[in-house]
């Protein structure tokens, strides 16, 4: 079982994006208090997350999935954070937690980025590009990456947006066949991702940047 735990803030489409590329069973939409709520003077021109929340209920339940809204003051980082914390406790138990934190303020954000980290939840937000948006995993730790041999550590210097096994070969001088065996551990690794067309080349995921940076 799948269940999808979201900051909601002023947005559907994050949510909806990550429901559609990571799959769910069921949904829990950790959404914003109205501004009006949780101050003492109304603001006008904030959209009501509630209200998204509902309209992202609906959708989801169109598609059988489970929802739960759940409302928190997102200007409370520490009440917000143990709220959600208790959530990712609850549904540990009924399978795979994944924590989507694009939506809703900051403090919402982080939040929920720091209860999934205690809970040992996976992280995920959603970046838009102008040809669609991609679903990013923000990795927890860097103790496995850190193993990796100097050669596969090698692979991730050297290599650039839309390169193949012939050309890391090359810039390695290193034999085809090594090449890709490399690059198909450091797929599973999560650190490179083929791209789509007849030959398959290969880009860094974020992790594989941060990794990059590091080393």
């Amino acid at each position: 079982m799948k269940v999808l735990v979201a900051t909601v803030g002023g947005r559907e489409e994050p949510i909806i994006v990550s429901a559609r590329k990571l799959g769910l069973d069921k949904a829990v939409l950790v959404a914003g208090k109205p501004a009006t709520d949780v101050f003492d003077r109304p603001i006008e021109g904030k959209p009501n997350p509630i209200e998204i929340s509902e309209n992202v209920a609906k959708k989801l339940r169109e598609l059988g999935a489970e929802v739960e809204i759940v409302a928190v003051n997102p200007f409370d980082f520490e009440g917000c954070c143990i709220r959600i914390l208790e959530i990712l406790e609850e549904c540990a138990s009924e399978g795979d937690v994944f924590v989507v934190v694009s939506g809703g303020t900051k403090i919402q954000a982080i939040a929920a980025s720091y209860a999934a980290f205690v809970s040992g939840c996976r992280i995920f937000y959603v970046q838009e590009l102008k040809d669609g948006s991609q679903i990013i995993e923000i990795p927890l730790t860097f103790t496995e990456f850190d193993g990796l041999s100097r050669a596969r550590k090698d692979v991730l210097k050297v290599i650039e947006d839309g390169d193949d096994s012939s050309r890391i070969s090359a810039k390695l001088g290193i034999s085809k066949k090594t090449a890709s065996q490399y690059l198909k551990e450091l797929r599973e690794y999560g650190l490179v991702e083929t791209t789509d067309g007849r030959v398959k080349r290969y880009r860094l995921t974020f992790a594989g940047k941060l990794c990059r940076s590091r080393w």
